[in-house]
């Protein structure tokens, strides 16, 4: 007999990607998923509002000396826990400063589909969230995942191309991750400044975590230019697997992770910026 607290991360409710347990039926059991400021979104060029109040405030960010401690499998994708000297992320919309914690990304069966956010109707092949937190509101991330201001999300658009040499420090490591809470620590640190795309103009909206529990605490900050990452890269994600090591697919919807986002939600009434010409 198990003990009862050794895996106390099993009583959560389990979620996920395939009809049974995917976005369409998280709200029964996480009620945050029917609010009114969910997120992805789908972004609307011509609805988009340009703000001189993002000009005048870019948008500043510090990515060095970051260390990228570990990959991580969670059972619904990858991760990578990251441990920063102290805020790197603040001006634009943001009216703190908000420091890195972790990183992760979501993907398809395809590189037609696979991001969560779509521009005018359209996917990219997948997407890049780089996960800050508001060290001048809160004390520690999770307090802050649920809380006003609490986290501000940078997405960065994947298309299929050449080989990402940033990523590939960590699709190098995949394979030693493939079972659902496998960690491996990374050999090599990633430099984050390298996936920003060259061209750093964004949009920007208030919004929410794309994954249960879903609170509505994100300030997005999504970038325009896609990075490029290769067809081997994106098959390395595929071959993630959503369940434990040794017991086998417990469940129907256990497998490799072959799609991990949800699509957009309703904008009712919200409005997306960015900075004016």
């Amino acid at each position: 007999e198990r003990a009862p607290m050794s895996q106390p991360q099993e009583e959560q409710p389990a979620w996920g990607y395939s009809d049974a347990d995917g976005p369409s039926n998280w709200a029964k059991r996480f009620p945050k998923a029917a609010g009114d400021n969910q997120s992805p979104i789908d972004i609307v060029r011509s609805d988009v509002q340009q703000d001189p109040f993002l000009t005048e405030n870019p948008l500043r960010w510090t990515y060095t000396g970051l260390q990228c401690t570990s990959l991580l499998n969670t059972g619904s994708g990858w991760r990578v826990d990251v441990s920063a000297p102290g805020p790197n992320l603040r001006g634009g919309p943001l009216h703190s400063n908000y420091q890195m914690v972790q990183f992760h990304s979501h993907w398809g069966t395809c590189s037609e589909t696979g991001s969560e956010h779509t521009v005018d109707g359209e996917h990219y092949a997948g997407e890049l969230h780089l996960v800050h937190y508001n060290v001048d509101k809160y004390n520690k991330p999770s307090e802050a995942a649920c809380s006003d201001k609490g986290l501000s999300v940078v997405a960065i658009f994947f298309k299929e191309g050449k080989p990402h040499h940033e990523l590939k420090k960590i699709t190098d490591c995949m394979s030693k991750v493939t079972f659902k809470g496998m960690k491996c620590p990374l050999q090599q640190d990633i430099d984050i400044n390298s996936i920003i795309p060259a061209n750093s103009s964004y949009w920007t909206y208030e919004g929410s975590l794309t994954t249960p529990p879903c609170y509505e605490s994100v300030t997005w900050i999504v970038f325009k230019e896609p990075i490029e990452v290769s067809r081997e890269q994106f098959e390395a994600f595929r071959e993630l697997m959503s369940y434990k090591e040794g017991g086998g697919p417990q469940v129907a919807t256990d497998g490799p992770i072959l799609k991990n986002f949800r699509p957009p939600q309703p904008l009712n009434g919200r409005v997306v910026r960015e900075p004016a010409e």
